[in-house]
């Protein structure tokens, strides 16, 4: 009986599929927490500007395992000193998750 349990969950673990959790163009914000919308980006200027990103990992979305994902570690990532834009995206894979805070600063251009 132990073994079929064991073999049960090492095929789920292995055959289990990726999906996207979070999506940056719906997470993305403004450093003061004022949502930029998805009609408002412009994803062209998004490239002039210093990306950083940081990720954790999770054991069932709240037993983090492995990571940092802070705004700090994400701008420390990237090299940016002035975090400008911040977003969130998200990775699930049974039973382990992946988020990752993305940051956008020290752009050529200001505004988006």
């Amino acid at each position: 009986m132990f073994k079929k349990l064991v073999l049960s969950i090492a095929i789920i673990l292995v055959t289990g599929c990726a999906t996207a959790t979070k999506d940056l163009a719906n997470t993305l914000r403004y450093a003061d927490g004022q949502r930029v919308g998805v009609k408002n980006i412009e994803f062209q200027n998004l490239r002039t500007r210093k990306k950083g990103e940081a990720c954790t990992w999770n054991l069932l979305f709240f037993i983090p395992m492995l990571g940092d994902g802070s705004i700090i570690s994400a701008a420390e990532n990237g090299e940016i000193n002035n975090v400008e834009l911040i977003g969130e995206t998200g990775l699930w894979y049974f039973p382990f998750n992946k988020n990752c805070t993305v940051v956008y600063g020290n752009g050529e251009e200001s505004g988006l």
